[in-house]
This record gives structure tokens, sequence and C-alpha cells, in this order.
């Protein structure tokens, strides 16, 4: 739906006439080819402006940044935010850095690791936007963005420039909370169906020690990177377990010791999937370490300020394995494959490879909380697959779940997958039946409350959190031109 030229110049006048377009053979590399205009801003003025012209002629608009998108509504303005691309600040001494929409993470990673720095990548990877939330392989160590969103500066839907926290009081980024009220759960707002309206434009994240190198040796091509050399006091390596409890065991130990830089629990087919280059390599590597591994594991990395402090973390993480009866995978002792994995899980590229592959879909179950309890839910939810396998419905991946804890184990993320052939109309009612089945579940025997299940349901237990943001978000945006997330896909 072409906009008239009144409102398409009111547009261009703000952006200038380079910087706006409506060509209908342009279009449909935005998404949809019944966009109202793609507009690329380039700072907080520009998208002022627009934001109170699109409230001025009723016209809903979507910030798009790196992250992956949905589908739009037709005439929908798209907020392309290519030009607000600055690392604004890296703030050694407090350690935080202030970033634009569209910094990526391997950008900011890169200018951090020089100054012996780091923060809290999404599992998504290092080509989604720095200032986007989430949780990620790091978090043993930096835990998730639910804490490490500081200050952040925010146009309103009816376009209202807000500054939080501290930047509200001082100018100053270090804080996202106060005096006063805090606005953090409105605008790092994480669960269905709570999507923030609106659109952020600066925003300061909390940066971590590095004790790794400060430029890292990569070498290789996408998806195969690796490392020429492992670092100095550093090590990457994959354990197996018996059972579920005693990788458990196992993991809270680590936690408590808090050696680990990182720990993820990997199932046996992810790791296949990061060290591979192709489906069939790929599936020959999975049946191979399969026959090798006992049972449930980790992948975990050690990282040492010293190379004494590097071997009092080995001899502690040896110690914790071995008392749990783990087992390290050769495999990955190769400093080949080692390199492989070190690199792709701190530089974030191993999503390339280990939930997009072999062809089809998933739908997954993501959740957060105390981790034994997740792990708990997960086992049953893992074994409520196995008809929907044995039918040939879903894929046999090895593993029924994956996740890792979060600042040191105090608590854990569990996602669980089931990956299926969207083409298959049987398959694809089956995985959305096991995953309300599942979600159902954990509420009702008390696991968590998954917020993924219908909020119905959900939100009476949760002092109908629901409700509350369906007021706040009508009252944020009364002109309803910031759709939620549920208009979009």
């Amino acid at each position: 739906m072409a906009l008239s030229k009144d409102i398409y110049k009111a547009f261009e006048d703000v952006v200038g006439v380079e910087n706006i377009c409506d060509d209908p053979a342009i279009m449909p590399a935005y998404h949809s080819a019944e966009l109202g205009a793609v507009i690329l801003p380039k700072n907080t003025a520009e998208v002022q402006a627009i934001v109170k012209l699109c409230n001025k002629y009723k016209l809903q608009f979507r910030p798009v940044c790196t992250g992956w998108t949905g589908m739009f509504p037709k005439g929908i303005i798209y907020l392309d935010l290519r030009r607000m691309n600055r690392i604004i600040e890296i703030n050694e001494k407090n350690m935080y850095a202030v970033v634009e929409p569209y910094v990526i993470s391997a950008q900011l990673q890169a200018e951090l690791f020089k100054r012996g720095l780091n923060f809290c990548i999404k599992g998504a990877g290092t080509n989604c936007s720095a200032l986007l939330r989430g949780h990620g392989h790091m978090d043993q160590t930096t835990g998730g963005d639910d804490r490490n969103h500081l200050a952040i500066e925010w146009v309103t839907p009816e376009g209202d420039i807000v500054r939080s926290g501290s930047l509200g009081s001082s100018d100053e980024w270090f804080c996202g909370d106060g005096p006063g009220p805090s606005l953090r759960s409105i605008l790092t707002s994480a669960v269905p169906p709570g999507v923030t309206p609106g659109v952020f434009t600066k925003a300061a994240v909390k940066l971590y020690h590095w004790a790794g190198p400060s430029v890292y040796p990569v070498v290789g091509v996408s998806p195969h990177y690796s490392l020429s050399e492992i670092p100095p006091n550093m090590m990457a390596r994959y354990f197996s377990f018996p059972s579920v409890e005693k990788m458990w065991q196992a993991e809270l130990k680590i936690g408590e010791s808090e050696i680990a830089f990182e720990l993820m629990g990997f199932n046996i087919s992810m790791v296949a999937a990061n060290i591979t280059t192709s489906n069939e390599e790929e599936e020959e590597t999975f049946n191979r370490l399969n026959k090798e591994v006992q049972g449930p594991g980790f992948f975990v990395i050690i990282a040492g300020d010293s190379p004494a402090d590097f071997e009092y973390k080995k001899r502690v993480l040896e110690k914790i394995v071995s008392e749990a009866d783990g087992k390290s995978l050769k495999a990955v002792e190769d400093p080949r494959i080692e390199g492989i994995l070190m690199c792709q899980c701190t530089r974030i590229s191993a999503s390339i490879r280990e939930t997009f592959r072999n062809g089809g879909a998933f739908n997954s179950i993501p959740i957060m909380g105390q981790r034994d309890l997740t792990i708990k839910w997960a086992i049953g939810a893992g074994k409520a697959k196995e008809p929907l396998i044995k039918k040939g419905l879903i894929m046999d991946d090895g593993g029924a779940f994956f996740g890792w804890g979060v600042e040191q184990g105090h608590l854990g993320k569990t996602e669980i997958f089931c990956k299926f052939d969207p083409g298959n109309s049987e398959a694809k009612a089956a995985v959305e039946g096991w995953q309300k089945e599942q979600n159902r579940r954990a509420f009702t025997e008390r696991y968590f409350a998954s917020t993924m299940g219908p909020q119905d349901e959900i939100g009476p237990a949760l002092l109908n959190y629901h409700l509350w943001w369906q007021k706040i978000t009508e009252a944020l945006d009364p002109n309803g031109v910031s759709p939620s997330a549920g208009s979009l896909v």
C-alpha cells in the first residue's frame, strides 16, 4: 500500500530523499512487497520525528536492526536502523559500553578484547545487534541480559524520548534502575505477550573481564571458523556422564568453584553440527561420537588469568569431573577440533549450524529457572518425544535437551527441540501438540510456569501479568502505531 505523495514528502523532509523508498522493485528485499515505505533514520531526533508522523497519519511502524524479523502488515512503515551503527562509548573504568542498534556483537566484542573486556553475546550469534537482549553461551560468567542492560534511550510509541535509570538523572549510563520506580521490566520485556513498543535508539551494556588474547587468531571461513593455535591459559573440553544427576552435580560444583569461563550443556548432536561443514559429514560424525559418549554431557571452556591460575582451574575441573564419573570426549582434545569449538563458542558463530542443520524446521521450549527443576522437567519432555520419533514424525537427534548454567549455576536455561519436516502436516500437528502438552505439564506439575503456554491458563498463576501488560501497552500506544509481536507473525 503506497503512501500518498503528501505523506511521503513529510517523511522525506525528515530523512532526506536518499533515505526513504517505496519502489515496488525494492520492497521485496525488505521482506514484503506491500510495505508502506522503508525509512532509514540516522539518529534519535529523526526516529522521534518519524514516530510522531506515524501517529499523525495513523500509520503503523516497526523498527528493524540486525535481528531476525517476522512478517509485516500491509502498509506498515519499515524503520531500517542500519545508519545508527556507532559504538558511542567504551567506559573501561566503569565497565560499560554504549551502542546504537546496528552495532553488531562481533564488532563490539573485537573492540572489547583489545581492552581485556567482554560482554554477554546472545546465542543467536555475533551477527545480531549488540543492543539485543537475551541469553547465550557465556552466561556462566556474564549472566544474561536481564541484568546486563543498563541505561536505555527509548522513543515511545507516541514519540516521547525516555532516558531510563541514571541517564535520566545524571546523563550517565552506568545504571538501568531509579531513581524512583524502575522501567527495566517494561523496557526489557522478554516473555509473551511482552514486546516493548517504540524504538530503542541507544543502550548501555555491562562489561566483564576477558582473560583471553586481545586479538583472536581466527582462521577459516563460515561455517568452519577455527583458531590457528589455542591461546595461552585456555582450554576447551566436552565431558559426558553416566546420568543426568551426575552431570548436574558436576555442573553445580563447577559453578560453586567459579572456574569455568563457559559451560554449555550441548548434546552430542550439537557438537557434531559445530565441527562439521555438511549434512553428510555431520551425520557420519554424529554416529561416531554418539558411540563414544556415555550419556548426557556439557562443553566447558577454562580461561586462566595466569599460568598458575590456569593450572589451578584445570586441577579443580579434573577433580570434579572424576568424582562424577565424567569422561572426556577424545575428539575435542584434538587441538583442531578444540580450536573450532573454542572459536565458535566465544565469538558465537556456533548457532550457524547447531540449530539450523539437516534441513527441516524445529519447535522448541526455552525455559529459565532453577536448573535442577528445569532438567527434571526436560527429562519428561524428552520421554514424551519418543513415540513421535518411533513414528518417524521427528528426528532422533541423540539428546533430549540442552542447557547451561547462568551466573555460575545460580540459575540455568534449558531448551528442548523437536525437529521435523514442515511439509508434513501430521508431523507439524504432532509437534505442536507435544509443545502445548509439555508447557501445560510444566505448569500443572509445578516445575515452572512457562509463559510460552496458554495465557488464559498461565496468567492467573502469575498475578495476571498478561492483562497488566496489555493495559501498559495500550496506555503507551493509544494510536496503535507500534504493533505487538502477535500481529506481526
